[in-house]
């Protein structure tokens, strides 16, 4: 075995060693399993429930059970309504391309609710609803969400109680993706007390009130909580859908990862979503190995990049050379290979291989430590007598890396990223932060020092803007909007993503798609390292459990039984 496998054998050996204890636990009496509930084990508890300020894949995986899209993606990458009648299409009439006043083409796009929508206090769901949040979401000063937001659209009519036309300044292909709406009825008197972002959220009943059931009008309504420990949902008697089959989904929070494994092990919890948010990777595959029957284990394609953000603002990393050279010198293949059973695909730009649009002509960064090396010394970068880089002036090659505390398999890449960095003499600094610092001071102030490792999700219906667009980029101007925590910036990428987000054809969009992705490899703004797959592991008896979907898998909840 190589001297890499070693470590990485080191590496896996602790992250396995909690998976071992848990075995142990399974001995323990179980209780006769509640047929009407599923406790979920989650790590990582929200540090605000608003929908649509400060959203992260945390969020979205917990607030979906309670607070529906228009519009979503299923396991079949089929964009379907969840709150509208009729998917709008060019086909059946509901989108058109328009002739705008100022000469250019736009879109207009026909949004009709379902019928019998209610809020959770039987409230009605209506246009005036889409409007409120439309307003917000335009509103400089509150700062919502950008995955597939309301402020794309610059005029709104209402033509009936369920039905709103929405005017698009430009031809998007994702005219028929929408997010979540709020309650004006509830939420309305709240923004016109407080029109900022910082009082609104403070004031904002989803953080003062959250288990207000008009909040909600999902097939669930989060009914209780407890800060840190759990948070409830029962279903909602006004939804007109499928009526959920369980009748409590309950979250149930630990420290760590390990001690999740030791809860579903002694049957205190009958589900564990697989990293992020969960346990690891290598966890689930320990259990696999251990107890191939205990379980259903739920593995499905992803599009979830976790990837390391290189902070710009650092005159050390403003050198394409040396962002170059970090990528050279992480093995991820290896990492994917003896941590993840090579089931988490090594990312080499934000999307995967597996992806229709994947451009196989770009920039690959295969792992090669004399190519890290070769740039490093090109960028001035020679080892020092401890064995870290120095330049002309002394300073040494020294990066902090920050990330999560008490996710394990960000804990465990962490580690085997500062110890192959420094075989290429740079020396990483592991920096592991509370959530709550981590997704405001640390990533929506963007005040990490160098490098930080968390995830994004490029859905079907995301643009790459995101994360890669210069108006992404979260500042104090835009109150912290956008996942560009690189603070990258780059007029081609900008012009290739307008274009990519206006094409409509097949063809066209590949076209786009592979400009992106020659930029991103060109300029690595940030290091891609793998593609998580969608992983759950959930007690056998759990049924209908449409694990796959590409939008959160809670949009669905209501199907899920157990027999």
């Amino acid at each position: 075995m190589t001297s890499v496998g070693l470590k990485f054998k080191t590496f896996a050996k602790v992250a396995l060693a909690g998976a071992a204890i848990a075995v142990l636990a399974s001995s323990t009496t179980m209780a006769q399993p509640s047929k009407d509930q599923l406790v979920v084990g989650q790590i990582q508890f929200l540090t605000n429930f608003h929908p649509l300020i400060q959203v992260n894949n945390t969020k979205r995986l917990t607030i979906n059970y309670s607070l529906r899209p228009i519009t979503a993606f299923d396991e079949n990458v089929v964009n379907q309504c969840i709150l509208c009648e009729t998917l709008p299409t060019i086909e059946n009439g509901l989108a058109k391309i328009v002739d705008l006043p100022d000469g250019k083409k736009g879109m207009q796009v026909t949004l009709t609710l379902r019928k019998g929508l209610a809020w959770g206090d039987g409230v009605p769901v209506t246009s005036k609803d889409i409007e409120f949040t439309w307003k917000m979401a335009r509103d400089p000063k509150i700062g919502f969400s950008n995955y597939n937001s309301w402020d794309r659209a610059t005029d709104l009519k209402i033509v009936d109680d369920r039905t709103v036309v929405l005017t698009l300044p430009q031809v998007l292909s994702s005219y028929n993706s929408w997010d979540q709406i709020l309650p004006e009825h509830l939420e309305g008197p709240v923004y016109a007390a407080n029109p900022t972002l910082d009082t609104y959220v403070k004031q904002s009943l989803y953080n003062t009130q959250p288990t207000n059931p008009g909040l909600w009008n999902g097939a669930f309504l989060l009914s209780d909580y407890q800060i840190g420990t759990r948070i409830v949902f029962q279903p909602n008697p006004h939804w007109p859908g499928t009526k959920p089959h369980l009748q409590r989904i309950i979250f149930s929070y630990r420290d760590n990862s390990s001690a999740l494994l030791q809860n579903l092990l002694a049957g205190a919890v009958d589900a564990v979503p697989v990293s992020p948010g969960g346990i690891s990777f290598s966890q689930m595959l320990d259990l696999r190995g251990q107890q191939p029957t205990k379980f259903k284990y739920y593995i499905d394609y992803g599009t979830n990049v976790e990837r390391i953000a290189v902070n710009f603002d650092n005159p050390i990393l403003q050198d394409k050379s040396v962002r170059q050279a970090l990528l050279y010198a992480i093995d991820r293949q290896a990492i994917s290979d003896e941590l993840f059973g090579g089931l988490q695909p090594v990312a080499n730009g934000i999307l995967s291989d597996e992806n229709a649009y994947y451009n196989k002509n770009m920039t690959i960064y295969k792992y090669d430590a004399e190519k890290a090396q070769e740039l490093l010394a090109s960028a001035g970068w020679k080892p020092g007598p401890d064995g870290i880089c120095v330049n002309d002036k002394g300073e040494r090659l020294s990066l902090e890396l920050v990330s999560t505390a008490g996710n394990q398999t960000r804990e465990q890449i962490a580690q085997v990223v500062q110890s192959q960095m420094k075989d290429v003499c740079v020396e990483i600094k592991n920096n592991f932060v509370p959530l709550q610092e981590f997704n405001g001071e640390m990533a929506r102030k963007r005040r990490f020092k160098a490098l930080m490792m968390s995830s994004i999700d490029f859905s079907p219906s995301v643009s790459p803007r995101i994360a890669l667009g210069s108006d992404s980029i979260p500042k104090a101007e835009n109150n912290g909007v956008g996942n560009n925590f690189s603070g990258y910036a780059n007029p081609a990428m900008d012009e290739a993503i307008s274009e990519l987000e206006v094409a409509l054809d097949p063809k066209t969009t590949k076209e786009k798609w592979a400009e992106v992705q020659k930029i991103f490899a060109d300029d690595l703004p940030m290091l891609p390292l793998y593609f998580y797959p969608r992983a759950y592991v959930a007690v056998p008896d759990l049924v209908n459990f449409r694990q796959g979907t590409l939008d959160p898998l809670a949009i669905w909840a209501e199907e899920w039984d157990r027999k």
